[in-house]
């Protein structure tokens, strides 16, 4: 791949070149006739064939007003067509004189010509169509399952040829944290990745789908090679979990537990991978730092291994795990190409002009995004408000306060049932899960309903305070 792209610049840089010197390219002063090149990318080149190769043909144009000639290689392979012997039309416009066309309207722009993918105007139904999917932020939290299933419904209505997924995600940490407190919880929490995973290839399966990696630090690389089709931005990294401490599977002290749920959590990485149709080998180097990695050659085929034998050494730590840039992700097949903006993405994927579809996926993304963290916030200001509230239930107040503090909890509650990011968050940073508040409220409801109880019968007695006697919640 790396070759053929190199030849397609190299021999544009020639014709460009070549153009500067030749403002008019003909054939010869005397000749009548001449062969043309319709090249794949659409311009014509007028000259005279000099040589044929089986895979590139020696090319020839003269500068009618010097005479200088310059021969140019092209590949076959960069060519679409080959016209032989056409008479050419500079001969038959001096037959007659030639007059300046003047007119008295406004000029019209040419149109710009570039040797690359233009996007076009999105309502341009004749173009193939890109629907973007951003996939920006945290893992777990703003990359989740929540915000592309309300996505499906509107790539569904716009019908794009293709999903742009775009992939910037590079918080060392992600959504593992939690393997180094609950296990199970761990668990629970990667599998929302399998969710997400499975909503793209299931669910909109029947859309060519296409993975551009602008940035990928973490879990958020296993999630990415997921996809067959794989881009990277020139800068990007393709780095797997940073370091064995951060994963959390040598925290598990009993030994039988600690080798069932790595067993576990590998194979869901290593499903990411066959989804891919990426070597599983890749897995274990990019999440378990113990392993080194390298890989030899066979073919065009890279065979990769967990060691440092083969004739090129991706990783040779056995702290960290690896990580590709985007020239040796590409260089060793894993990604398909090197490019910096959609137009090289078209460019590569065989398109001359494109058009991105005026879809709603960018800003329900941003909205979810602003809406959980915003709800995230009040989610520690009602944590606090609880706390507070359990201090003041005392004596006459006890009631009212227990109340307040149960409602407190309640939203909460609410609103990790409507953002899972929420959630997430909330177990990273207080400890906190949709089980503890479940559990929490209701010891608050037995609690209330024990004081109601006790006030009703001591009212019933005609004597003395009940335990609480203020208001109610």
């Amino acid at each position: 791949m790396n070759r053929t792209i190199l030849a397609c610049v190299n021999s544009l840089l020639l014709v460009a070149a070549a153009l500067l010197v030749v403002p008019v390219a003909v054939a010869g002063d005397d000749a009548v006739t001449e062969d043309v090149l319709v090249m794949n990318d659409g311009r014509e080149l007028h000259g005279t064939i000099i040589e044929e190769r089986p895979d590139a043909i020696v090319f020839q144009v003269v500068d009618a007003a010097s005479g200088i000639r310059t021969k140019v290689t092209y590949f076959r392979s960069e060519i679409a067509e080959i016209h032989e012997d056409i008479v050419r039309e500079a001969v038959a416009e001096t037959k007659q004189p030639t007059r300046r066309r003047v007119s008295t309207s406004e000029p019209e722009d040419e149109p710009v010509r570039t040797f690359g993918a233009r996007r076009a105007d999105a309502g341009n139904e004749n173009l193939p169509s890109f629907y973007i999917v951003p996939m920006k932020g945290q893992m777990g939290t703003d990359v989740n399952t929540d915000v592309y299933k309300d996505m499906v419904d509107d790539i569904r209505d716009h019908d794009p040829d293709i999903l742009v997924i775009e992939m910037e995600c590079f918080d060392e940490a992600d959504m593992l944290y939690s393997l180094v407190g609950r296990e199970e919880q761990g668990l629970t929490d990667f599998d929302e990745f399998r969710k997400l995973i499975n909503l793209f290839h299931d669910e909109l399966g029947d859309i060519r789908q296409v993975m551009w990696v602008k940035d990928s630090v973490g879990v958020s690389s296993t999630v990415a090679l997921a996809w067959d089709e794989l881009y990277m931005a020139p800068q990007a990294r393709l780095g797997g979990l940073v370091k064995l401490q951060e994963i959390g599977f040598e925290k598990w002290a009993d030994d039988d537990v600690r080798g069932k749920m790595t067993a576990a959590f590998m194979s869901w990485v290593k499903g990411f991978l066959e989804y891919g149709g990426y070597s599983l080998m890749l897995a274990d180097a990019m999440v378990r730092p113990q392993y080194t990695l390298s890989g030899r050659w066979q073919g065009r085929e890279v065979i990769w291994t967990l060691d440092t034998d083969g004739d090129y050494i991706v990783d040779d730590s056995d702290e960290e795990t690896a990580e590709f840039r985007a020239k040796s992700a590409e260089d060793l097949c894993i990604s398909d190409g090197t490019v910096e903006n959609l137009d090289d993405l078209a460019l590569l994927l065989g398109m001359r002009e494109y058009r991105v579809l005026d879809g709603g996926g960018e800003t329900m993304f941003e909205d979810y995004q602003e809406s959980w963290r915003r709800t995230l916030e009040n989610c520690k200001t009602w944590l606090l408000d609880y706390e507070q509230f359990l201090g003041w239930a005392n004596g006459e107040d006890t009631l009212k306060y227990l109340g307040q503090a149960k409602g407190r909890l309640e939203k909460v509650l609410a609103a990790i049932e409507r953002y899972n990011a929420v959630e997430v968050r909330l177990g990273m940073e207080a400890g906190i899960r949709k089980f503890d508040l479940i559990t929490l409220i209701e010891q608050l409801k037995e609690r209330i309903r024990a004081l109601r109880q006790a006030n009703r019968g001591a009212g019933r007695g005609g004597g003395g305070r009940g335990i609480g006697g203020g208001g109610g919640g």
